[in-house]
Protein backbone atom coordinates (compact mmCIF):
# COMPACT_ATOMS: atom_id res chain seq x y z
CA UNK A 1 0.00 0.00 0.00
CA UNK A 2 2.77 2.44 0.93
CA UNK A 3 4.64 1.64 -2.26
CA UNK A 4 1.51 2.33 -4.31
CA UNK A 5 0.92 5.66 -2.59
CA UNK A 6 4.58 6.62 -3.07
CA UNK A 7 4.40 5.86 -6.79
CA UNK A 8 1.16 7.85 -7.14
CA UNK A 9 2.59 10.86 -5.27
CA UNK A 10 5.81 10.84 -7.30
CA UNK A 11 3.83 10.52 -10.53
CA UNK A 12 1.63 13.47 -9.54
CA UNK A 13 4.71 15.57 -8.75
CA UNK A 14 6.30 14.81 -12.13
CA UNK A 15 3.00 15.47 -13.93
CA UNK A 16 2.75 18.91 -12.30
CA UNK A 17 6.43 19.66 -12.85
CA UNK A 18 6.11 19.13 -16.59
CA UNK A 19 9.84 18.72 -17.30
CA UNK A 20 9.38 15.05 -18.16
CA UNK A 21 6.83 14.09 -20.79
CA UNK A 22 3.57 12.88 -19.29
CA UNK A 23 3.55 9.66 -21.32
CA UNK A 24 7.04 8.78 -20.03
CA UNK A 25 5.93 9.42 -16.43
CA UNK A 26 2.84 7.25 -16.87
CA UNK A 27 4.79 4.36 -18.39
CA UNK A 28 7.46 4.56 -15.67
CA UNK A 29 4.76 4.41 -13.01
CA UNK A 30 3.28 1.36 -14.73
CA UNK A 31 6.68 -0.35 -14.87
CA UNK A 32 7.28 0.34 -11.15
CA UNK A 33 3.92 -1.20 -10.29
CA UNK A 34 4.99 -4.28 -12.25
CA UNK A 35 8.44 -4.43 -10.66
CA UNK A 36 7.01 -4.34 -7.15
CA UNK A 37 4.41 -6.96 -8.20
CA UNK A 38 1.51 -4.70 -7.31
CA UNK A 39 0.05 -5.43 -10.74
CA UNK A 40 0.28 -8.59 -12.80
CA UNK A 41 1.40 -8.29 -16.46
CA UNK A 42 -2.17 -9.06 -17.57
CA UNK A 43 -3.57 -6.25 -15.41
CA UNK A 44 -0.92 -3.80 -16.54
CA UNK A 45 -1.55 -4.43 -20.23
CA UNK A 46 -5.34 -4.68 -20.03
CA UNK A 47 -5.71 -0.90 -20.18
CA UNK A 48 -4.22 -0.74 -23.67
CA UNK A 49 -7.06 -2.88 -25.02
CA UNK A 50 -9.74 -0.88 -23.24
CA UNK A 51 -12.32 0.52 -25.64
CA UNK A 52 -12.22 3.94 -23.94
CA UNK A 53 -8.47 4.24 -24.52
CA UNK A 54 -8.84 3.29 -28.18
CA UNK A 55 -11.71 5.74 -28.67
CA UNK A 56 -9.70 8.52 -27.01
CA UNK A 57 -6.80 7.83 -29.38
CA UNK A 58 -9.22 8.07 -32.28
CA UNK A 59 -10.58 11.31 -30.86
CA UNK A 60 -7.12 12.88 -30.90
CA UNK A 61 -6.68 11.77 -34.51
CA UNK A 62 -10.00 13.35 -35.52
CA UNK A 63 -9.18 16.53 -33.63
CA UNK A 64 -5.77 16.74 -35.26
CA UNK A 65 -7.33 16.30 -38.69
CA UNK A 66 -9.80 19.11 -38.03
CA UNK A 67 -6.96 21.44 -37.00
CA UNK A 68 -4.64 20.51 -39.86
CA UNK A 69 -7.27 20.99 -42.56
CA UNK A 70 -8.33 24.32 -41.07
CA UNK A 71 -11.98 23.32 -41.36
CA UNK A 72 -13.00 24.33 -37.85
CA UNK A 73 -11.16 27.63 -37.99
CA UNK A 74 -12.59 28.54 -41.38
CA UNK A 75 -16.19 27.85 -40.33
CA UNK A 76 -15.74 29.63 -37.00
CA UNK A 77 -14.28 32.76 -38.54
CA UNK A 78 -17.06 33.03 -41.14
CA UNK A 79 -19.86 32.55 -38.62
CA UNK A 80 -18.33 34.94 -36.09
CA UNK A 81 -17.98 37.69 -38.69
CA UNK A 82 -21.78 37.65 -38.98
CA UNK A 83 -22.02 39.24 -35.55
CA UNK A 84 -20.36 42.48 -36.55
CA UNK A 85 -19.62 44.62 -33.50
CA UNK A 86 -22.72 43.78 -31.48
CA UNK A 87 -21.63 42.52 -28.06
CA UNK A 88 -24.74 40.39 -27.57
CA UNK A 89 -24.41 38.75 -30.99
CA UNK A 90 -20.72 38.15 -30.41
CA UNK A 91 -21.46 36.61 -27.03
CA UNK A 92 -24.13 34.23 -28.36
CA UNK A 93 -22.21 33.25 -31.50
CA UNK A 94 -18.99 32.64 -29.60
CA UNK A 95 -20.79 30.24 -27.28
CA UNK A 96 -22.72 28.49 -30.06
CA UNK A 97 -19.71 28.01 -32.33
CA UNK A 98 -17.47 26.94 -29.45
CA UNK A 99 -20.07 24.46 -28.21
CA UNK A 100 -20.48 23.03 -31.73
CA UNK A 101 -16.72 22.48 -32.08
CA UNK A 102 -16.45 21.22 -28.51
CA UNK A 103 -18.92 18.46 -29.33
CA UNK A 104 -16.29 16.79 -31.53
CA UNK A 105 -12.94 18.10 -30.20
CA UNK A 106 -11.43 18.09 -26.71
CA UNK A 107 -11.99 21.11 -24.46
CA UNK A 108 -8.34 22.13 -24.62
CA UNK A 109 -8.22 21.87 -28.39
CA UNK A 110 -11.44 23.85 -28.77
CA UNK A 111 -10.19 26.71 -26.61
CA UNK A 112 -6.82 26.74 -28.38
CA UNK A 113 -8.58 26.98 -31.73
CA UNK A 114 -11.07 29.67 -30.75
CA UNK A 115 -8.82 31.82 -28.56
CA UNK A 116 -7.09 33.90 -31.28
CA UNK A 117 -10.37 34.37 -33.14
CA UNK A 118 -12.19 35.59 -30.03
CA UNK A 119 -9.39 37.98 -29.04
CA UNK A 120 -9.39 39.49 -32.54
CA UNK A 121 -13.15 39.93 -32.44
CA UNK A 122 -13.03 41.57 -29.01
CA UNK A 123 -10.34 43.94 -30.26
CA UNK A 124 -12.35 44.85 -33.37
CA UNK A 125 -15.52 45.42 -31.32
CA UNK A 126 -13.63 47.56 -28.75
CA UNK A 127 -14.70 45.39 -25.85
CA UNK A 128 -12.91 43.72 -22.96
CA UNK A 129 -11.71 40.30 -24.14
CA UNK A 130 -12.58 38.73 -20.78
CA UNK A 131 -16.27 39.23 -21.56
CA UNK A 132 -15.89 36.65 -24.34
CA UNK A 133 -13.08 34.46 -23.00
CA UNK A 134 -14.98 33.35 -19.90
CA UNK A 135 -18.06 32.28 -21.94
CA UNK A 136 -15.63 30.57 -24.33
CA UNK A 137 -14.34 28.39 -21.49
CA UNK A 138 -17.85 27.48 -20.33
CA UNK A 139 -19.09 26.75 -23.86
CA UNK A 140 -16.19 24.39 -24.60
CA UNK A 141 -17.17 22.30 -21.57
CA UNK A 142 -20.90 22.39 -22.28
CA UNK A 143 -20.34 21.45 -25.92
CA UNK A 144 -18.67 18.24 -24.83
CA UNK A 145 -21.99 17.08 -23.39
CA UNK A 146 -23.61 16.86 -26.83
CA UNK A 147 -21.87 13.80 -28.31
CA UNK A 148 -20.43 10.49 -27.20
CA UNK A 149 -16.83 11.58 -27.88
CA UNK A 150 -17.25 15.17 -26.67
CA UNK A 151 -15.85 14.46 -23.22
CA UNK A 152 -14.17 11.41 -21.60
CA UNK A 153 -16.92 10.86 -18.96
CA UNK A 154 -19.38 10.12 -21.75
CA UNK A 155 -17.10 7.33 -22.96
CA UNK A 156 -16.82 5.98 -19.42
CA UNK A 157 -20.62 5.84 -19.18
CA UNK A 158 -20.79 4.04 -22.52
CA UNK A 159 -18.19 1.48 -21.45
CA UNK A 160 -19.90 0.88 -18.08
CA UNK A 161 -23.26 0.26 -19.74
CA UNK A 162 -21.88 -2.25 -22.24
CA UNK A 163 -19.88 -4.09 -19.55
CA UNK A 164 -23.07 -4.57 -17.51
CA UNK A 165 -25.07 -5.92 -20.42
CA UNK A 166 -27.05 -2.79 -21.34
CA UNK A 167 -27.56 -1.53 -24.87
CA UNK A 168 -24.79 0.83 -26.00
CA UNK A 169 -25.50 4.51 -26.50
CA UNK A 170 -25.50 6.00 -29.97
CA UNK A 171 -23.19 8.81 -31.02
CA UNK A 172 -25.87 11.47 -30.50
CA UNK A 173 -27.62 9.99 -27.45
CA UNK A 174 -26.38 12.89 -25.32
CA UNK A 175 -27.36 15.57 -27.86
CA UNK A 176 -30.87 16.50 -26.53
CA UNK A 177 -29.58 16.96 -22.99
CA UNK A 178 -26.44 18.69 -24.28
CA UNK A 179 -28.44 21.21 -26.32
CA UNK A 180 -30.57 22.05 -23.28
CA UNK A 181 -27.41 22.57 -21.22
CA UNK A 182 -25.87 24.86 -23.86
CA UNK A 183 -29.02 26.98 -24.25
CA UNK A 184 -29.48 27.20 -20.48
CA UNK A 185 -25.84 28.18 -20.10
CA UNK A 186 -26.19 30.98 -22.64
CA UNK A 187 -29.32 32.35 -20.96
CA UNK A 188 -27.69 32.27 -17.53
CA UNK A 189 -24.31 33.64 -18.60
CA UNK A 190 -25.64 36.67 -20.52
CA UNK A 191 -26.79 38.56 -17.39
CA UNK A 192 -23.98 37.16 -15.23
CA UNK A 193 -21.34 38.39 -17.66
CA UNK A 194 -22.73 41.91 -17.44
CA UNK A 195 -22.66 41.77 -13.65
CA UNK A 196 -19.33 40.08 -12.94
CA UNK A 197 -17.16 40.66 -16.01
CA UNK A 198 -15.53 44.07 -16.22
CA UNK A 199 -16.26 46.49 -19.05
CA UNK A 200 -13.01 48.31 -18.41
CA UNK A 201 -11.29 48.98 -21.70
CA UNK A 202 -14.47 49.56 -23.73
CA UNK A 203 -15.22 52.85 -25.42
CA UNK A 204 -11.63 53.95 -24.97
CA UNK A 205 -10.87 55.64 -28.24
CA UNK A 206 -7.28 56.36 -27.42
CA UNK A 207 -6.56 52.70 -26.82
CA UNK A 208 -8.52 51.73 -29.90
CA UNK A 209 -6.50 54.05 -32.06
CA UNK A 210 -3.30 52.51 -30.78
CA UNK A 211 -4.46 48.97 -31.58
CA UNK A 212 -2.62 47.66 -34.60
CA UNK A 213 -3.51 44.87 -36.93
CA UNK A 214 -1.37 41.76 -37.03
CA UNK A 215 -0.04 42.66 -40.48
CA UNK A 216 1.01 46.07 -39.10
CA UNK A 217 2.84 44.34 -36.25
CA UNK A 218 4.62 42.11 -38.75
CA UNK A 219 5.92 45.18 -40.57
CA UNK A 220 6.76 47.15 -37.42
CA UNK A 221 8.88 44.39 -35.88
CA UNK A 222 10.24 43.21 -39.26
CA UNK A 223 9.19 39.65 -38.52
CA UNK A 224 9.10 38.64 -42.18
CA UNK A 225 12.43 40.15 -43.24
CA UNK A 226 14.41 36.92 -42.83
CA UNK A 227 11.58 34.43 -43.35
CA UNK A 228 11.25 32.95 -46.83
CA UNK A 229 9.28 30.26 -48.59
CA UNK A 230 11.01 28.19 -51.26
CA UNK A 231 9.15 25.74 -53.47
CA UNK A 232 10.51 22.47 -54.81
CA UNK A 233 10.60 22.51 -58.62
CA UNK A 234 9.67 19.36 -60.59
CA UNK A 235 13.32 18.66 -61.57
CA UNK A 236 14.94 19.61 -58.26
CA UNK A 237 17.54 17.14 -56.90
CA UNK A 238 15.96 17.38 -53.43
CA UNK A 239 12.98 15.29 -54.58
CA UNK A 240 13.12 11.92 -52.87
CA UNK A 241 15.21 13.23 -49.97
CA UNK A 242 14.18 14.56 -46.58
CA UNK A 243 15.20 17.71 -44.71
CA UNK A 244 17.55 15.81 -42.41
CA UNK A 245 19.51 14.37 -45.34
CA UNK A 246 19.88 17.78 -46.99
CA UNK A 247 21.54 19.22 -43.84
CA UNK A 248 20.55 22.74 -44.91
CA UNK A 249 21.61 24.37 -41.65
CA UNK A 250 25.20 23.14 -41.85
CA UNK A 251 25.70 23.66 -45.59
CA UNK A 252 23.88 26.97 -46.06
CA UNK A 253 23.45 28.44 -42.58
CA UNK A 254 19.65 28.44 -42.89
CA UNK A 255 17.08 27.28 -40.36
CA UNK A 256 14.27 25.11 -41.72
CA UNK A 257 11.14 26.02 -39.78
CA UNK A 258 8.51 23.98 -41.55
CA UNK A 259 7.64 21.99 -44.66
CA UNK A 260 4.15 22.16 -46.12
CA UNK A 261 2.45 20.19 -48.84
CA UNK A 262 -0.77 21.34 -50.48
CA UNK A 263 -2.87 18.40 -51.64
CA UNK A 264 -5.10 19.76 -54.37
CA UNK A 265 -8.52 18.14 -54.36
CA UNK A 266 -9.90 16.97 -57.69
CA UNK A 267 -13.44 17.62 -56.50
CA UNK A 268 -14.86 21.11 -56.18
CA UNK A 269 -16.75 19.93 -53.10
CA UNK A 270 -13.58 19.03 -51.19
CA UNK A 271 -11.12 21.48 -49.70
CA UNK A 272 -7.42 21.43 -50.57
CA UNK A 273 -5.40 20.33 -47.57
CA UNK A 274 -2.36 22.27 -46.36
CA UNK A 275 -0.29 19.61 -44.59
CA UNK A 276 2.61 20.20 -42.22
CA UNK A 277 5.24 17.54 -42.82
CA UNK A 278 7.75 15.96 -40.45
CA UNK A 279 11.48 16.42 -41.06
CA UNK A 280 11.88 12.78 -42.11
CA UNK A 281 9.19 13.02 -44.80
CA UNK A 282 10.40 12.57 -48.37
CA UNK A 283 10.14 15.82 -50.32
CA UNK A 284 8.00 15.98 -53.44
CA UNK A 285 7.51 18.47 -56.24
CA UNK A 286 5.58 21.62 -55.21
CA UNK A 287 6.40 21.18 -51.50
CA UNK A 288 6.99 24.52 -49.75
CA UNK A 289 9.92 24.84 -47.34
CA UNK A 290 9.84 27.66 -44.76
CA UNK A 291 13.40 28.81 -44.04
CA UNK A 292 14.91 31.66 -42.05
CA UNK A 293 18.21 33.33 -42.91
CA UNK A 294 19.95 35.85 -45.15
CA UNK A 295 18.61 36.35 -48.65
CA UNK A 296 22.06 35.69 -50.17
CA UNK A 297 21.98 32.21 -48.67
CA UNK A 298 18.41 31.72 -49.86
CA UNK A 299 19.46 32.70 -53.38
CA UNK A 300 22.43 30.30 -53.20
CA UNK A 301 20.38 27.28 -52.16
CA UNK A 302 17.74 28.10 -54.77
CA UNK A 303 20.37 28.15 -57.52
CA UNK A 304 22.18 24.99 -56.41
CA UNK A 305 19.12 22.85 -55.65
CA UNK A 306 16.76 24.20 -58.33
CA UNK A 307 14.25 25.72 -55.91
CA UNK A 308 11.82 28.57 -56.55
CA UNK A 309 11.84 31.51 -54.12
CA UNK A 310 8.20 32.40 -53.46
CA UNK A 311 8.98 35.41 -51.27
CA UNK A 312 11.12 38.23 -52.62
CA UNK A 313 10.67 40.79 -49.83
CA UNK A 314 14.20 42.12 -50.06
CA UNK A 315 12.91 45.49 -51.20
CA UNK A 316 10.00 47.58 -50.06
CA UNK A 317 8.33 47.34 -53.46
CA UNK A 318 8.40 43.57 -53.50
CA UNK A 319 6.67 43.51 -50.14
CA UNK A 320 3.67 45.13 -51.79
CA UNK A 321 3.21 42.11 -54.02
CA UNK A 322 0.46 40.19 -52.31
CA UNK A 323 1.29 36.95 -54.05
CA UNK A 324 4.91 36.97 -52.88
CA UNK A 325 4.40 38.22 -49.34
CA UNK A 326 3.97 36.44 -46.04
CA UNK A 327 1.00 37.10 -43.82
CA UNK A 328 0.71 36.69 -40.06
CA UNK A 329 -0.78 33.23 -40.42
CA UNK A 330 2.55 32.03 -41.84
CA UNK A 331 4.58 33.86 -39.21
CA UNK A 332 2.39 32.76 -36.31
CA UNK A 333 1.90 35.76 -34.03
CA UNK A 334 0.31 34.92 -30.71
CA UNK A 335 -2.36 37.45 -29.84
Amino acid sequence: MYITLTILVLSAIFFMNGKIRSDVVALCALVLLLVFQILTPEEALSGFSNSIVIMMVGLFVVGGAIFQTGLAKMISAKILRMAGKSELKLFILVMLVTAAIGAFVSNTGTVALMLPIVVSLALSANMNASRLLMPLAFASSMGGMMTLIGTPPNLVIQNTLTENGYAPLSFFSFTPVGIICVLTGIIVLIPLSKIFLSKKGQNNNNKTNRNKSLNELVKEYQLADNLFRIKVNPKSPVIGKNVVELDIRKKYGLNVLEVRRISQSQSRFLKSVNQKLATDTTLQSEDVIYVMGDFDRIHQIAQELDLYIIDSHTTEESGKNKENSLDFYDIGIAE
